[in-house]
């Protein structure tokens, strides 16, 4: 079952890295990424991890893409959609004991096209139920002049 996960998770990132491809651009698909995108993702991520700490699930959500068309892939499942991955929050973290405290580590930040960033990760909850941590892999995606994550893999 994880196995097939894998492969739809690599067949989905294989199809956005196609889709994101700017065809002006070099035939190299993963370039460095331009500072200033780098500095609007890292601000965002804060603010959101930020929102994260305080229980605000509806403002650490505004990093992402608010469309059917939003893509979360869990642990398990793929989740379509904002509203559904907000559900799936509230649900999966009912209290403050189960939301924890969030750090990020950034370890990867790769120029896809002009309007389509990668960033590779990992997370850490401190929680009094138990911590929990994690590596991540997120597409964002330039949409009317907003960076916004289109992909997460979780």
């Amino acid at each position: 079952m994880q196995s097939t996960m894998k492969v739809i998770y690599l067949l989905l990132l294989s199809v956005l890295m196609i889709a994101c491809h700017d065809q002006a651009k070099e035939s190299s698909v993963i370039s460095p990424v331009n500072a200033d995108v780098k500095q609007n993702i890292l601000e965002q991520m804060e603010a959101s991890r930020q929102c994260w700490n305080k229980g605000d699930f509806e403002g650490y959500m505004q990093v992402y893409w608010q469309s059917d068309s939003l893509q979360f892939m869990g642990l398990n499942s793929l989740t379509k959609g904002w509203q559904s991955t907000l559900d799936n929050y509230k649900k999966g973290y009912p209290t403050a004991d189960y939301r924890g405290t969030l750090v990020y580590r950034f370890k990867h930040f790769n120029q896809l096209s002009d309007d389509c960033v990668l960033v590779i990760g990992s997370f850490h909850l401190e929680r009094p139920v138990g911590n929990a941590e994690g590596n991540f892999s997120l597409i964002w995606k330039r949409i009317d002049g907003q960076w916004r994550i289109i992909v997460d893999h979780t």
